[in-house]
C-alpha cells in the first residue's frame, strides 16, 4: 500500500504560490483572498514557522520554500499587528505567544538557531517590537545568514563586507542592518552605528548617519553622540543629510543633531546642494476607514524610470524608492495600485501637505519617519518638508467657500446630508470604512441578528459618536483629495465638505446618510468576521 500524504493546509498553498513566483522573478501574489485569510487565520504564524523552519537549510532542502512560508509569516504578522493597533488584546497576547514559542523551540535545539533573525525580520517588516526574551535569544546567538557561525570578532570588518554587498548605498546598508537587527538590544544596534561612524571609509559614515532616523530613540541618541566625535570628518553630503532630517526627530532630540552640524561647519565642511531630480507624476489612494493614504511617485532616472512609494497612518509609516525600471514596469505597479485601491493623480503641493502634517504626528509620538524619507527627498531633487499640522478648521473653511450658497441653505444642506450614503463617487472608497475596536466588536457580538437599524442608531448616538473627530477628518481629507480631480470629474467634495462640517459642529449622526451607512457597514463586518 502507498503511505497516504499528509493534507496540504491553505497556509501550505499560500506559500507554495509565494516560492514559485519569487522563483520565477515575480513579486509575490499578494490578494484580497490572502489578505482574507491573514485576517481570519491569525493562529496559522505557528504553522507558517514552522514550514519555514522545516524547510530552511541546514535542517531542510527547500531554501525557496522556506523563504515562502516566512513572506506568508510576515503577512500574517501585519494582520494581527493591524489589530493590536486596534485595541485587541487577543491579538496582543497571539504575538507575545507566538515569539516565546520561537525562542523556546530554538532553546530547546528543536529548530535551527538561524530561525531567530530570520522571525526578527519578519517581526521588523512587520513593526512589532521584539519580545525582552526574544532580545535576550537573540544576543546569545549572533548568527551569520550565509554560514551559520558567529559573526567576525572584526566588526569593522564585517561593516565592511555588508557595504560592500549593498554596494556603498547607505541607505541600502543601513535597512539591512536596521532589518536584521531588529530583535537586537538597542545598545548592539547603537554599537553598530558607532562602528560605521568610526571607520575609515566616507561611506561607512554617510551609514551611520542614517541611524539618526532609527526607530528607536536610544539608538538615535546614542548615534548623533558618536557622531559628535567624528564631526570633522563628515562629507557635505552628510551635513546636507543632517539639516534635512533635524526637524524630523522628536523636538527634545533636535539639539543633539545642531551640535554636530556645528562641529563639521566649524571644521569647513559646507552643505551640498540637493542632486537633480524631479517628479513626473504623484498618485495617492483614496483615504481608508483606518486613516491610512498611500502614495507613489514616479520619476526620472535616465531612460528609465523611479518609483516612489509612500504610506501615511497617524504619522509617515513607510518609504522607499525602487531600483530605476522601464516604462512598463513603472505602468503595470501603478495598475496594480489601482486594483488594490481607488486612486487619483494628485498635485505636488497636495503631496507636501500630506507629508508634514504626517511628520509632525511622528514628532508629537516622539518618533522618527523611516529613513526611507530621506531617500525620496533625494529622489526627487529636494523637499523642504518640515512637521506641520494641517488645520482642520482652515482645510474646511478654504473647501466651504467653494461650495455653491444654494447648497448650504437649511433644506438643501438637510438633503444633502440625508443622501450622503448615496454618493456614486463614495461606492469603491467607503468600502473600508467602518469601526473595528473591542468595544464595538462586543456590542455587534451580543446583539446578535437582532434589528441592524436600532443597532445602527445605538452606535451612532454612543460609540460611534464618541470617534466623530476622526471621522470628520476622515471624510475632509477624501474631501480634499476628491478636489485634486480635474474639474470635468466632477466628484463628491463638495458634498462631503458639508458632511465633515456637520460633524465637526455636531450634529445629530443620525441624520447623516454617510454616518449611517457605516453604521451598517461595521455591524455587518464585525457580524460576519471570524474571530481569534
Amino acid at each position: 500500500m502507498t503511505r497516504a500524504q499528509p493534507k496540504s493546509s491553505l497556509t501550505d498553498d499560500y506559500a507554495r504560490r509565494i516560492a514559485r513566483a519569487i522563483a520565477k522573478g515575480r513579486p509575490p501574489p499578494f490578494s484580497d483572498d490572502l489578505d482574507q485569510y491573514c485576517e481570519s487565520s491569525p493562529h496559522e504564524i505557528f504553522a507558517a514557522f514552522r514550514g519555514a523552519a522545516r524547510h530552511m537549510p541546514p535542517a531542510g532542502k527547500e531554501e525557496a520554500l522556506a523563504i515562502g512560508y516566512l513572506f506568508l509569516l510576515q503577512r500574517l504578522l501585519e494582520h494581527l499587528r493591524y489589530r493590536t493597533d486596534r485595541g485587541y488584546a487577543d491579538a496582543a497576547k497571539l504575538i507575545a505567544d507566538f515569539q516565546a514559542d520561537v525562542v523556546a523551540q530554538v532553546e530547546a535545539g528543536q529548530v535551527d538557531g538561524r530561525m531567530l533573525a530570520f522571525v526578527g525580520g519578519a517581526l521588523h517588516q512587520s513593526k512589532i517590537p521584539a519580545s525582552p526574551e526574544f532580545v535576550a535569544a537573540s544576543a546569545e546567538r549572533p548568527i551569520d545568514q550565509n554560514e551559520g557561525v558567529p559573526l567576525p570578532t572584526d566588526v569593522h570588518a564585517a561593516l565592511h563586507g555588508i557595504l560592500e554587498a549593498c554596494g556603498g548605498d547607505p541607505f541600502m546598508t543601513v535597512g539591512s542592518l536596521i532589518e536584521s537587527s531588529h530583535a537586537m538590544p538597542a545598545e548592539t544596534r547603537g554599537a553598530l552605528a558607532g562602528a560605521l561612524a568610526f571607520a575609515e571609509i566616507p561611506e561607512a559614515r554617510s551609514a551611520a548617519v542614517l541611524f539618526l532616523l532609527d526607530p528607536d530613540s536610544a539608538v538615535r541618541r546614542a548615534v548623533a553622540g558618536t557622531l559628535g566625535q567624528v564631526a570633522a570628518s563628515l562629507a557635505p553630503t552628510d551635513v546636507r543629510r543632517l539639516i534635512a532630517m533635524r526637524n524630523w526627530r522628536p523636538e527634545d532630540e533636535r539639539a543633539e543633531v545642531d551640535a554636530v552640524i556645528r562641529k563639521a561647519r566649524a571644521a569647513g565642511i559646507d552643505c551640498a546642494q540637493w542632486e537633480a531630480g524631479s517628479i513626473e507624476s504623484v498618485v495617492a489612494t483614496a483615504i481608508d476607514g483606518t486613516t491610512v493614504q498611500g502614495f507613489l511617485l514616479v520619476s526620472p532616472a535616465g531612460r528609465k524610470k523611479r518609483i516612489s512609494s509612500l504610506l501615511t497612518k497617524g504619522g509617515i509609516a513607510d518609504a522607499w524608492s525602487s531600483e530605476p525600471e522601464s516604462r512598463r514596469q513603472i505602468e503595470a505597479s501603478l495598475a496594480g495600485a489601482a486594483m488594490d485601491a481607488p486612486t487619483l493623480a494628485v498635485s505636488r503641493p497636495y503631496l507636501d501637505r500630506t507629508v508634514t502634517h504626517h511628520l509632525a504626528l511622528s514628532t508629537e509620538k516622539r518618533e522618527a519617519p523611516p529613513l526611507g524619507l530621506l531617500q525620496i527627498a533625494e529622489t526627487i531633487g529636494g523637499a523642504d518638508w518640515q512637521p506641520a499640522r494641517m488645520a482642520f478648521g482652515q482645510a474646511l473653511a478654504g473647501l466651504i467657500g467653494e461650495v455653491p450658497k444654494a447648497m448650504c441653505e437649511p433644506a438643501a444642506l438637510a438633503s444633502v446630508l440625508r443622501k450622503s450614503d448615496e454618493l456614486a463617487d463614495l461606492e469603491a472608497v467607503a468600502q473600508s470604512w467602518f469601526e473595528d475596536d473591542p468595544q464595538v466588536a462586543q456590542v455587534v457580538e451580543s446583539a446578535g441578528s437582532r434589528d441592524r437599524a436600532k443597532l445602527a442608531r445605538y452606535l451612532l448616538q454612543s460609540l460611534i459618536a464618541q470617534h466623530r473627530d476622526r471621522w470628520a477628518e476622515v471624510v475632509l481629507r477624501t474631501a480634499l483629495w476628491m478636489r485634486e480631480a480635474p474639474p470635468e470629474a466632477d466628484l463628491c467634495w463638495r458634498e462631503l465638505a458639508l458632511v465633515a462640517k456637520a460633524l465637526a459642529d455636531g450634529r445629530d449622526m443620525t441624520e447623516i446618510g454617510l454616518m449611517r451607512d457605516i453604521a451598517l457597514r461595521t455591524i455587518a463586518v464585525l457580524g460576519n468576521a471570524g474571530r481569534m
